[in-house]
């Protein structure tokens, strides 16, 4: 029940009249230029749920209410996962997320999957940008602080300057 009390509290609340368009049957299009349209206006709702969940996620996470934060960041990657596929880079920042929030709420096993999802994105993508390269140097470096591997930590926040 209380999982379902943060769950609803933290995105179903903000989101769950946006799911209804995404989630629930589509219609059938007759013509090329109809099915064309549909296909982009359901691109757009999904962008457009992806959006709130990471601000939402973002949000609690700034406000210090990580709890809060991994059911939002759970939907932002359950529909990016869909929106762009299980090892697109736009996943990266999401894992991130989610690995502050784990630690924020002292579940470092899982922090550190979450980084390793995220490390692996990078690694496997050749032209990633230096800027994404960064955030994740620097979500290595805090989870190590964390962790209390401050020579480890040292590396990756020098990495991220």
């Amino acid at each position: 029940v209380s999982h379902q009390r943060t769950d609803w509290i933290s995105i179903h609340g903000r989101i769950c009249q946006l799911l209804l368009p995404v989630l629930g049957p589509q219609p059938c299009f007759h013509s090329e230029k109809d099915r064309k349209h549909g296909k982009e206006q359901l691109l757009r709702r999904q962008e457009s749920l992806i959006a709130v969940a990471l601000s939402t996620a973002q949000g609690f996470v700034w406000a210090g209410k990580p709890l809060e934060a991994i059911p939002a960041a759970l939907q932002a990657l359950r529909f990016s996962s869909q929106v762009f596929g299980s090892s697109s880079v736009q996943l990266v920042p999401i894992y991130l997320l989610l690995a502050e929030a784990s630690t924020g709420t002292g579940r470092l096993q899982q922090a550190a999957k979450y980084l390793s999802q995220a490390r692996w994105i990078v690694l496997q993508t050749p032209d990633c940008s230096a800027a994404l390269q960064s955030k994740l140097h620097r979500g290595l470096g805090l989870f190590s602080i964390a962790e209390g591997n401050l020579d480890q930590a040292l590396y990756h926040l020098a990495n991220d300057v």
